[in-house]
Parts: structure tokens; sequence; C-alpha cells
């Protein structure tokens, strides 16, 4: 769903990076933030941790949201852009994903099978929002039902924020986690569908890098 606003989520950031920023700069502190987001979850939730910390992690997010806008936009304008750049750049959005998240893993009590479960899926989603510009009439599809990667990025740190109000949603992490990991899987399905409906009517060959 926010995706829609990515225009206006671009004008707003473009000014962070003036004209001193380049697009390596910003994805090297969006690394910084994707590490900072990491940290934060888990030593709020450390039981000798910060619990303020867990405040800190929607911040982070949209640090990390804003330097990931910000890099594509840069690399753009500068004339940067690589093939090494865009593979780089999609690997980065799940495995940061997969850092800021899994982390919840390893935090004492926390949630095990159902941050695996939406992990899996966000990679199911990013996976299938890819494999859309190899088909014909193909594009990266970013079709999302509050389960795009932004939309990931509103639920964990509505998650941090509950988590630092009611410590006691703890117990309650996995089902919040399972309704999220339902979005996620359904903008698998969407992606999957769209794909399907720009290559239908379109010549298609498969092949292999041996041959057909």
């Amino acid at each position: 769903m926010l995706y829609r606003a990515k225009g206006e989520f671009q004008k707003a950031v473009r000014w962070l990076g003036g004209s001193w920023m380049t697009a390596n700069m910003a994805t090297a502190l969006g690394c910084l933030c994707i590490a900072l987001v990491a940290g934060s979850f888990y030593a709020g939730l450390a039981p000798e941790g910060c619990r303020w910390l867990l405040l800190l992690v929607p911040v982070f997010l949209l640090g990390r949201m804003a330097m990931n806008t910000l890099d594509g936009m840069l690399s753009r304008e500068e004339g940067t852009g690589t093939v090494a750049g865009e593979i780089w750049n999609e690997a980065l959005d799940i495995l940061g994903d997969t850092v800021c998240y899994g982390v919840l893993y390893f935090v004492p009590g926390g949630p095990r099978l159902s941050i695996e479960l939406f992990l899996l899926l966000a990679w199911a989603a990013e996976y299938f929002g890819v494999l859309g510009k190899g088909m014909p009439g193909g594009t990266r599809r970013h079709e999302t039902v509050l389960g795009g990667k932004p939309d990931r990025g509103v639920w964990m740190a509505a998650l941090a924020v509950l988590l630092f109000a009611f410590p006691a949603f703890m117990a309650y992490v996995d089902h919040y986690l399972a309704v999220a990991c339902v979005f996620v899987a359904l903008t698998s399905v969407i992606r999957v569908r769209k794909t399907i409906e720009a290559a239908r009517g379109r010549q298609y060959q498969s092949y292999t890098w041996i041959g057909k």
C-alpha cells in the first residue's frame, strides 16, 4: 500500500541528500540503519536491556527507507546505475529485512516459528516481485496488500512501540506476526497474478544458461 505514496516520499527525502551525498554513501547509511534497527530491537527486549531503545526502532526503520529511496534516486541522477548495483539493491532489501527482524529469534522468550515464517514469506514476496522482470512484458512488481517492504517496516515499527508500551504483549507476538504473515502471503499472490496478466498474449520462451 505504501508504494502508492513513493513519489511523495521521494520528494520528502531528496533534500537529505543535498549536493554532497552519493548513491554509495546512501547505501552505506542504509546498512548502518539496518544494524541500528537490529541492535535496538535486541537491546530493548533483552532481560538486562534498555526498553526505551524500542522507541528508536521506528526512527531507524524510517532512516533505512529514506536511504534506500535516496540511493536509487542519486544513482539515476548521477548516471552511476549498474547491473551489479541493482542486484546489490535487491539483495540488500531482503537481507536487510532478515537482519532487522530476524534478531527477534534470538531474544529470550521471543518468537520462533512465526518470525521464521514471516521472513520466509518476505523472501517469497520479493522473489516474485523480481521474477516479474524476466517474464514477457514484465517489470519489477511492487503491488502489495500491506505486505511490501515499507508495509513490513510499519508492521515491525508498530510492534516495537507496542512492546515498549505493553511489555506483556510479548506473549501475543506470535499472533501479531501471524496476522502480518497473511498480508505478506497475499502480496506474493497478487504479484504472481500481475506478472501472469502482463505476460498474457505475449510469446514466452523457456531457457537456461545452456540454451533452450
